[in-house]
């Protein structure tokens, strides 16, 4: 779904009743949350839904009026009034996208023939221009967490992110692995060794409006693909291992509406964003266990777990990040699978070093209808990754007992500033489908930033 202005002839027409009303034929037993089909009509088609009552119904009528679009074959839809209308309409349009960039064409079907119209009464003109940008940055995102891995691999995440360039001044640097060795980025490039196309840092700025004053940095884990390089997945674990490029998705998606939304960031705050991206693969110059490595900070980490790749290329670029100036740092990854255990897949698990920080993504995530919970940084557990070894870290000590904890005490060893680590293995997709989880807390964080 696009958004639009008011249309002449929708094909489906959704109305709100009052919670309250008396119940009629049509509305009876009507539960908070749906939408039923009230009539049909040869040119129209008539909705009716029990006008929400908070931001969170709203966005679960929003996705059920999506699926009944879909289900009447709907090209044209249009909305009554609600207060809580921004959240209905991204909401909406959110879940009627579809990726059919791999499908082939219907018969007869052109170009835009999964393109809905979407026009919601009362939304402001303000309201609709900053709901295309985060649509735009959730697209983009998807888009990117969707494509298979032989179609997106480092230097075509680089080429994509190079697309962003433009909009609000923003620009996109991209570092390959001569630059990558020159500045010392040592946990990057041994991920990316075992693979054809080697790792890239893309590094993104939206310059601040005025005089400078806050540096925002966000960081995106970018394994194109993960086969666990010499710790091998399973058949089964490796499947949809393309989507291990999250929290790079969400973070590109963020800063595609930031550039379409610069006039609205607040004056003197500037937003960098840094995707460490490689494909961990087997291969003869890939790491092995046991391997020593030295990071960009100077530390050195022995590799037990080739499969605990995430935390190694977000170590670089975290320590990137902090040296360059960022005010604040906040990271997204599909890290670890045991925070699917621990939290499920509509909560991303929360850690950060900051208080003001921690408050702020959490009002940021309410916003944007994304879900967060703090888990602890318990310094005392980041011992099991210094002892037996002869290097200053381990990746890993292979015991999964509070796994996603210690890979986030790992990570607090290469930042120096406020840091926030945001865990979205489980987040990123849903029944297949990838969901662009982030890009609106991230948004919704920078925008609110003072």
């Amino acid at each position: 779904m696009h958004f639009t202005g008011p249309l002449t002839a929708p094909d489906l027409t959704l109305h709100f009743v009052s919670p309250d009303a008396p119940p009629s034929r049509l509305t009876r037993a009507l539960k908070p949350g749906e939408v039923r089909l009230a009539g049909r009509g040869e040119d129209q088609d008539e909705a009716v839904a029990l006008a929400p009552q908070d931001a969170a119904q709203a966005r679960e009528i929003g996705r059920a009026l999506a699926g009944l679009a879909r289900e009447v074959g709907a090209r044209a839809v249009q909305v009554s009034p609600t207060e809580h209308a921004a959240a209905f309409a991204l909401s909406a349009a959110a879940a009627g996208w579809q990726d059919r960039r791999y499908k082939s064409p219907q018969e007869g079907e052109g170009e835009d023939a999964a393109e809905v119209q979407l026009h919601l009464e009362g939304l402001s003109a303000d309201e609709q221009t900053r709901l295309a940008g985060v649509l735009r940055g959730l697209t983009f995102a998807r888009e990117l967490v969707s494509a298979p891995g032989n179609a997106l691999n480092p230097a075509t995440l680089a080429r994509e992110a190079q697309k962003l360039e433009g909009p609000g001044g923003l620009e996109v640097e991209v570092w390959d692995e001569s630059e990558l060795r020159a500045r010392g980025l040592g946990l990057l490039l041994a991920v990316g060794a075992g693979s054809e196309t080697g790792p890239r840092l893309i590094r993104l700025t939206l310059p601040a409006r005025g005089e400078r004053r806050r540096v925002i940095a966000l960081v995106g884990k970018g394994i194109t693909f993960d086969t666990g390089g010499y710790s091998i997945k399973p058949a089964a674990g490796m499947y949809g291992m393309k989507n291990d490029m999250g929290g790079a998705g969400a973070v590109l998606g963020a800063m595609a509406a930031l550039g379409e939304l610069a006039g609205q960031i607040p004056e003197g705050v500037e937003v960098r964003a840094y995707v460490a991206a490689a494909e961990n693969m087997v291969g003869p110059r890939a790491m092995r266990p046991g391997d020593i490595y030295r990071a960009a900070n100077g530390k050195t980490v022995e590799v037990t777990n080739t499969d605990a790749e995430g935390r190694l290329v977000l170590a670089d670029a975290l320590t990137v990040a902090c040296d360059e100036g960022a005010t604040e740092v906040i990271d997204l990854a599909t890290l670890t699978g045991v925070k699917v255990s621990a939290l499920g897949n509509d909560f991303a698990g929360l850690f950060c070093n900051d208080r003001a920080l921690a408050s702020g993504l959490q009002a940021a995530a309410d916003a944007a209808g994304e879900l967060l919970w703090e888990l602890p940084l318990h310094q005392p557990y980041l011992k099991s990754y210094q002892k037996g070894t002869i290097a200053d870290l381990k990746n890993s000590d292979m015991q999964p007992a509070g796994g996603s904890i210690k890979a986030a005490l790992f990570l607090q060893e290469f930042v120096t500033r406020p840091w926030a680590h945001l865990d979205i293995a489980g987040n990123a997709t849903n029944e297949e489908t990838a969901t662009g989880w982030g890009v609106g807390t991230l948004v919704e964080y920078v925008l609110g930033a003072r």
